[in-house]
């Protein structure tokens, strides 16, 4: 081999390591580099569309926000946070001028702790054999009868964030006079009106004032109706308690104050 000959092997082979370790120290980091920034370009553009998914769904949310305080503003005056029975005692009055009743008076009882109603605990009935005697001559039966099924009883439905500590009761008796279709209009006015009054009771004085003994109740009688129920506060019996005396002690007609006693009156 010439010199010239091994010269020109020992420059390829030179060439050839240079190329090598250039690719290896040059070009492999910056395609490494290249795939990591490409790699970290997905992720950010994953993150970027689920921050725009999550800010569509709060700018809708905020299109709903004007609606969702009036519900709220309505569910607070529906259930306020302190006793507020005068504006009760308003709105009591004001169904009972539309509606053409008179209210004779309403009957108030210091705000109770809340208790969630129990399910009751109703015996089963047996509906297998019968617990008389038989009889002594059998008689014949002509075809036998299924007994029909006992309907269940729904459980009540309670919520283990309403609790005594944060929720109390105040028993309401409005007594009112009027003819049976004005007394239904009123029942159904307290009952959908803007505070929350559940009606458990409704008892009836009929007060003839016709001889006729075939008048039913709007041909000339006046009745007497109570209607006995409840509104709610939320917060315990003693904070609800507390406004009661100060609406009791800030005076007011008596329709429109609350009760100072354990059971006070206040006549509309």
């Amino acid at each position: 081999m010439t010199k010239n000959r091994l010269q020109l092997v020992i420059a390829l082979a030179i060439g050839a390591v240079v190329l090598v370790g250039g690719f290896f120290l040059g070009v492999q980091p910056q395609l490494t580099a290249a795939a990591a920034n490409r790699a970290q370009q997905h992720s950010i553009d994953a993150t970027n569309d689920t921050y725009r998914t999550e800010l569509a769904r709060l700018a809708a949310q905020s299109a709903k926000l004007p609606a969702m305080r009036r519900e709220a503003a309505a569910l607070d005056r529906s259930i306020p946070a302190s006793a507020n029975t005068s504006a009760f005692y308003k709105e009591v009055n004001a169904v009972a001028a539309s509606t053409g009743v008179t209210v004779s008076g309403i009957t108030t009882s210091w705000a109770a702790a809340y208790t969630p109603p129990a399910a009751d605990a109703a015996a089963a009935a047996p509906t297998g054999t019968s617990t008389s005697a038989a009889p002594s001559t059998p008689s014949p039966s002509p075809s036998p009868s299924a007994s029909a099924p006992t309907p269940s009883i729904a459980a009540p439905v309670t919520d283990p964030q309403i609790t005594a500590s944060n929720f109390s009761t105040i028993a309401m008796s409005i007594q009112v006079t009027g003819s049976f279709e004005q007394a239904l209009a009123f029942t159904s006015g307290v009952q959908n009106g803007e505070r929350l009054f559940l009606v458990n009771d409704i008892k009836s004085d009929r007060q003839e004032t016709t001889d006729d003994p075939t008048a039913t109740s709007g041909d000339g009688g006046t009745t007497g109706w109570t209607l006995s129920g409840f509104i709610y506060v939320l917060s315990d019996a003693a904070s609800a308690q507390d406004s009661q005396a100060s609406e009791g002690a800030s005076g007011g007609t008596a329709a429109e104050s609350s009760s100072t006693t354990a059971s006070g009156v206040a006549n509309g």
